[in-house]
């Protein structure tokens, strides 16, 4: 906290009035702290009363929400038009929107299939709705994620993605919980389509006038979030590709495709993460069980087959375990379409003993 200022604000719920003010305006946290000239930890610490703010920290607030000290220590107006929130009229729905690329679907063919016209045109009106509902909160979203950076497209190419990102996002190798809004607070916009099914799980539209992205996904996969994370991310590696290419629609290949996956992959599991966990329970490669796979996969959020993949990948598990696992988890899936297997508590084993001691994921 700024200590230039010997006077403190020490009215009760200061916090809470700032966070009011900060969700009445449709703002991010990571905006509001932008815009007062504060750190996300700060403005974090404020709302949660972790702190109490000096008076020239909340005229800062209070000047970036567009209100006076007075109206922020109160709480604010409800959004009715013209009042006090800071309303202004609807931006119109620009002339650019595209949807890029043929979205892949999971199929044995390897071919990707095209949106329905009907469903697109559904899609740019949700758009639409969401956009002219930001812009009556003030709220300007064009993504801030480095698009520039340069695409290689193998899997070397989509890990260095995904560590670049991460250090962009300032999250270092930490296990992300909420990718939703980790990529909501650099613009990205996030809406859900019934349409849209687990063969044909995400499509994303690009705006070049306001120069965000929305990403729609399948409303099927919400007792599934693994594999909603995953779409999602999968995405957010496509649209680096689109960037890539100059923000021309482009065709989905097998090349692109697979970079996207596995940048999807590395960011959910980044390497060092993975191999902390696996190194402290002292794990080798021929010591995993499947029970001992399922508990610690929980850990990242991801699949069973996504971790048993990243597993190989990292040198962690040998090559016959890991076969034996891919066909047990391929079996599951065919059986219970897609489900997650989970770990059988009845089932002792030497190393879930250890995760047990350590608390279950």
């Amino acid at each position: 906290m700024n200590n230039d200022c010997g006077n403190r604000q020490e009215a009760e719920g200061i916090g809470l009035r700032i966070r009011e003010w900060r969700k009445a305006k449709g703002l991010l946290q990571k905006q509001l702290a932008a815009a007062a000239g504060m750190e996300v930890p700060q403005l974090w610490a404020i709302e949660n009363n972790r702190n109490s703010p000096s008076l020239k920290t909340v005229a800062r607030i209070a000047a970036a929400l567009s209100v006076t000290t007075a109206e922020l220590l109160s709480a604010p107006v409800q959004d009715r038009a013209g009042d006090s929130v800071g309303n202004r009229p609807a931006k119109g729905m620009h002339d650019a929107e595209r949807l890029f690329g043929e979205v892949p679907v999971l199929r044995p063919a390897g071919r990707d299939r095209k949106l329905p016209k009907r469903d697109a045109v559904r899609m740019e009106k949700a758009i639409a709705t969401a956009a002219e509902a930001e812009a009556r909160r003030q709220v300007d979203a064009p993504t801030s994620l480095p698009l520039a950076f340069p695409i290689v497209l193998n899997e070397g190419g989509a890990e260095q993605l995904a560590h670049f990102l991460r250090a962009h996002l300032d999250i270092g190798s930490a296990v992300v919980r909420d990718v939703f809004s980790l990529f909501e607070s650099h613009g990205i916009r996030v809406l859900e389509d019934a349409s849209l099914s687990e063969r044909f799980p995400a499509v994303t539209f690009y705006s070049a006038r306001r120069k965000d992205f929305t990403v729609f996904l399948t409303k099927s996969l919400k007792d599934k979030p693994w594999r909603k994370e995953f779409a999602f991310l999968t995405e957010i590696g496509r649209i680096f590709v689109f960037a890539s290419k100059k923000f021309e629609t482009f065709t989905n290949t097998d090349r692109s495709r697979r970079f996207a996956h596995h940048f999807a992959a590395t960011f959910l599991q980044p390497a060092a993460a993975v191999r902390t966990v696996v190194y402290s329970l002292k794990v080798k490669p021929d010591d995993w069980t499947f029970e001992l796979l399922l508990r610690l996969k929980a850990r990242f959020g991801v699949s069973a087959q996504a971790f048993n993949i990243r597993l190989k990948e990292l040198g962690l598990i040998t090559g016959a375990k890991h076969a034996e696992f891919a066909r047990r988890i391929e079996e599951h899936y065919a059986q219970s379409g897609y489900g997650e297997p989970v770990p059988d508590a009845a089932i002792p084993g030497n190393r879930a003993g250890d995760l047990a001691a350590l608390g279950r994921p």
